[in-house]
């Protein structure tokens, strides 16, 4: 059989399906709520769709709460937050933005009211873990009664830990920024908590491109990239664009994105839990979903390919 050499055409085609494929797995999209910020008020407490490459945002709309502060997906996709102000654990439309408080209770928490500050994270096993930087505690919450348990003693953190994400069984946390919102000096570092006993290890500080913020979100993506976003301020009544940062896992160190498009974004949440077969049977594939734009360019990059393979007259 004699080997065929493919046509100028049929390697150009080639070609675009590889470019759009390196698109379409191009950085990730996230969501995140402004729950804080002098900003017009039709742009506060929304939930918002995050392009983490570029900071360009897509209002989805507003969640019906006012102090949502942790975000985080579980296996199936839904989306899960808590809110500081009425102490509620709530489920979080992603096509509308608007949140229901789970079992239609708000105040489901069983928590005193104060400022809280939350984070939260979903393991492999479907627990869903909730950090306060004020309490500088961890919680296990329930989804079906929104109630809190606490892990370890109060305190066992040991730092002002803002948010928090699992990959595997690994939990990370980090810290809050060098503006302490709890009234602390801040500690913008990166930690490995133990969700156990609820005690953390600090990995390493977050490094120079950081700008100086309160609090963040933190959230893994799919392929295993560890993000986070910062709500950043002045100290007075100036809000400044919040930081969009990838992190090292083992030294801390952050790198410096891009800035957001709108301010006050403390919440991050990207995708289900993930590294949950790294010990067993490889990880499932999965089709790359990231990018709008790459994905319709593979598509017509596809088609186009396939229009020629099935008019041969037209070589």
């Amino acid at each position: 059989m004699s080997a065929k050499r493919l046509s100028m055409p049929s390697l150009m085609i080639g070609l675009a399906i590889v470019v759009a494929s390196s698109m379409a797995v191009a950085e990730p999209y996230a969501y995140s709520v402004n729950s804080r910020g002098f900003v017009p008020d039709d742009q506060m407490h929304r939930l918002w769709r995050l392009d983490l490459a570029t900071g360009a945002t897509q209002q989805l709309g507003q969640t019906g709460f006012l102090d949502i502060e942790g975000l985080a997906f579980d296996a199936a996709g839904q989306l899960f937050g808590a809110d500081d102000e009425s102490m509620s654990l709530i489920q979080v439309n992603t096509n509308s933005g608007f949140a229901t408080a789970v079992a239609n209770q708000r105040t489901n928490m069983a928590l005193p009211f104060g400022p809280m500050d939350f984070g939260m994270s979903f393991t492999c096993d479907g627990t869903l873990l909730v950090s306060s930087d004020y309490q500088r505690s961890l919680f296990s919450a329930n989804t079906e009664t929104g109630v809190l348990s606490q892990i370890g003693v109060s305190g066992s953190l040991g730092a002002p830990i803002t948010d928090i994400a699992a990959w595997g069984d690994v939990l990370y946390g980090i810290g809050e920024g060098h503006v302490g919102a709890s009234g602390s000096a801040g500690a913008p570092n990166l930690y490995r908590i133990d969700p156990a006993t609820a005690t953390a290890t600090l990995i390493g500080p977050l490094g120079s491109a950081v700008a100086p913020y309160a609090n963040a979100g933190l959230a893994f993506d799919a392929e295993g990239t560890l993000w986070a976003v910062t709500d950043r301020r002045d100290g007075g009544a100036v809000d400044l664009p919040s930081q969009i940062l990838r992190i090292d896992l083992d030294t801390g160190i952050a790198s410096h994105v891009a800035n957001a498009d709108v301010v006050g974004f403390e919440s991050l949440a990207i995708a289900p839990p993930g590294g949950c077969n790294l010990q067993g049977e490889p990880e499932p594939f999965i089709v790359p979903a990231q990018s709008p734009g790459g994905l319709a360019a593979m598509i017509l990059a596809l088609l186009a390919l396939a229009w020629w393979t099935l008019h041969p007259a037209r070589r």
